[in-house]
């Protein structure tokens, strides 16, 4: 009876999968609407031909975060003074923003051959398009290349990915920057202009805001105030961020590098 029952129960299976009724395993591939905001720490996916989500490269579980065992230190009256003058500069900035238009940009859709890199906290690092013309893929209309060095996006605020990053641009051959949300950093050994990175210089978001190279831009940690200024040396997607920080440079915010390391905070910058 056993011998039948076996027999019996993989004919159904059989029959199951030829009919189309049994669905392939998720862990390997699957369909959705939009690219995965986090995954497993460092994971890779790609689609396929048939717009399936396959994991190119496993990840693992993503650490806890940093946390300080010693507690924030008080701001010394100078960094008082230059919280004051930031903060009376934020406010000049969203008067302004207010009537400016605002722009949220959304990953782009699943699409076969599109390729997805997580970081070490398992949000999104990279994206990286199929071959396709030049300029063919935009996101509400703003493409995922990196502008010409030295320029950025028309006046507006523009918003993405999970972390509510916000960048405003206002004014046009002068003007101001500044954007807001997550705070990452970046470990390549080359910037834009074939330079050797170091401690002190950052990347910002080349497809909305690529200033000239060697760009002071104020950078402050939210999460503790530390403030400090780096060097615009590099530009990079960011699609969950609004500003890179070279490896070791996160310590002058006060904070202890590690691959999966993030903070809190905002940058400026007058143009």
């Amino acid at each position: 009876m056993k011998v039948k029952f076996l027999s019996q129960a993989f004919l159904a299976a059989t029959l199951l999968i030829s009919l189309g009724v049994v669905s392939p395993a998720i862990s390997h591939a699957e369909k959705g609407e939009k690219i995965p905001d986090q995954m497993l720490a460092g994971t890779i996916i790609q689609y396929d031909e048939n717009n399936n989500m396959v994991v190119v490269e496993k990840g693992t579980p993503v650490p806890e975060p940093q946390k300080s065992l010693a507690a924030i230190a008080p701001l010394t009256a100078e960094q008082q003074i230059e919280l004051e003058k930031e903060e009376a500069l934020i406010k000049e900035i969203k008067e302004e923003a207010k009537s400016l238009p605002v722009y949220h940009i959304d990953n782009p859709a699943p699409q076969p051959g599109l390729k997805v890199i997580y970081d070490g906290e398992g949000f999104i690092k990279d994206i990286i398009l199929p071959d396709q013309k030049e300029n063919a893929i935009t996101t509400n209309n703003v493409s995922l290349q990196a502008l010409p060095r030295g320029t950025r996006k028309a006046p507006g605020t523009y918003t993405y990915g999970a972390h509510n990053n916000e960048i405003v641009i206002t004014g046009t051959s002068s003007g101001k920057v500044q954007g807001t949300g997550r705070g990452t950093n970046f470990t390549d050994s080359t910037g834009e202009n074939s330079n050797k990175l170091k401690r002190g210089d950052c990347a910002t978001k080349g497809a909305i805001d690529n200033p000239e190279f060697g760009t002071s831009i104020a950078v402050r940690n939210t999460d503790n105030d530390i403030a400090t200024s780096f060097v615009k040396a590099d530009n990079g997607s960011l699609p969950d961020a609004v500003i890179d920080i070279w490896k070791t440079g996160v310590q002058d915010l006060g904070l202890t590098w590690s691959s999966s390391l993030s903070f809190s905070g905002r940058y400026f910058y007058t143009f």
